[in-house]
């Protein structure tokens, strides 16, 4: 009595496994689920009367189980459910026919028989173990020797003692393969969920560095565009509106309590374009805004008004120091240009001369056309702030 109880425990633990491997197997595993047959060739024969012991109809199920297994495991490329499920079905159908028919088996084969699935299963193992080299191959194999035991054990004659040993080693080695499968999923599960979340944060950090880029990118453009709106093509300076833009950002500023601005010409440019022609009087321009840019602060903004008009803005600069830095500029352009030229500059300053853009412009359209009148090539000052004669 106590031998059956044993055989419906190994086989209420070998369909547990065959469930186990049905539900969460991967494709390394799936041949554990030959697992069925001996659980469904014991349970199914308990019913009906047999021509053999019932450690036979074990050893056999076992043999067919290892041995499909181990068959499966060779055959990786055509392995699948459906094929081991089919297999289960035509193993069982042969073992129950061997159980109630009278055919004779020889026990002493069915013992080596057995022995020898149960060594070529753990040969099997230690070679996996030998080539992957991991903690699950190695603990596997470790679980497979206690199989193997139990199988030896089962197959060294007919004596109830060996049987009984057998089945009870073959029981603990399949509740040890049981936990070492539940240990290493969880483990399994525990490592995909830090790879999801490594995976998630580098997708969080690749999708903020491309808002960032993207981010950077467009302001870039957003830039690019904004000061191609506002600058003069030929001359690079500021065009009307961004001058304008500028000073009006100067007026609103409330750091800025004091800024002179320089309105200014080419003098006889109409004579240079007429007789030098439009490309040399564009050459003029250039020159005269490369100078201004390169040769003076760098807070002082440069803007084209129209034609050879340009307005120069001076932060923090008052009417006499304009006039000085104005002059500066006035004699580098006259020694340095080719063809000569020479331009005249009106000065205003703010708040003095006026506290808006047209005011300021008028103050300093006023003195231009003093320094045109007065024989231009000169730098002229008509506004409200006292200017100490040298």
């Amino acid at each position: 009595m106590q031998h059956i109880n044993l055989m419906f425990l190994l086989a209420s633990l070998l369909f547990t496994n065959f469930v186990y491997h049905l539900a969460f197997t991967n494709k390394k595993n799936i041949a554990f689920l030959t697992d069925l047959i001996p659980f469904a060739t014991i349970w199914m024969t308990s019913l009906m009367p047999l021509h053999m012991s019932s450690f036979t109809i074990l050893k056999l199920s076992l043999i067919f189980s290892i041995g499909g297994r181990l068959a499966f495991e060779r055959l990786k490329m055509i392995a699948s459910k459906d094929y081991l499920l089919v297999y289960n079905l035509i193993a069982t159908a042969i073992l129950l026919t061997i159980a109630i028919k009278p055919i004779l088996i020889p026990i002493l084969f069915i013992n080596i028989l057995t022995a020898f699935v149960f060594s070529l299963e753990i040969i099997a193992k230690l070679q996996t173990n030998n080539v992957e080299r991991s903690l699950y191959t190695k603990e596997t194999m470790e679980v497979g020797f206690i199989g193997w035991v139990g199988g030896i054990s089962l197959s060294l004659g007919s004596s109830m003692f060996n049987q009984n040993l057998g089945v009870s080693v073959i029981i603990i080695a399949v509740i040890a393969h049981l936990a070492l499968e539940a240990k290493h999923s969880r483990k399994a599960i525990e490592s995909t969920d830090d790879r999801l979340l490594e995976l998630e944060n580098k997708f969080e950090r690749s999708v903020e560095y491309e808002a960032k880029k993207r981010t950077a990118q467009l302001a870039d453009k957003v830039e690019y565009i904004k000061e191609k709106s506002q600058k003069d093509p030929l001359t690079k300076a500021y065009n009307r509106n961004g001058i304008l833009n500028e000073m009006n950002g100067l007026i609103n500023d409330s750091s800025v309590k004091i800024f002179s601005i320089a309105l200014f010409d080419i003098d006889f440019f109409k004579a240079i374009n007429d007789t030098k022609g439009h490309i040399i009087g564009d050459e003029c321009l250039k020159f005269l805004s490369y100078t201004f840019m390169t040769h003076n602060r760098k807070t002082d903004i440069l803007g084209r008004y129209g034609g050879d008009e340009f307005i120069l803005l001076m932060p923090h600069i008052n009417a006499p120091a304009a006039i000085e830095i104005c002059d500066r500029l006035r004699k580098e352009i006259v020694v340095k240009s080719s063809p000569k030229f020479s331009i005249s500059m009106g000065i205003a300053s703010y708040p003095y001369d006026g506290r808006s853009f047209n005011e300021l412009l008028e103050n300093a359209d006023k003195s231009l056309y003093k320094a045109k009148e007065l024989g231009k090539n000169r730098v002229s000052y008509e506004g409200n702030v006292p200017i100490l004669k040298k």
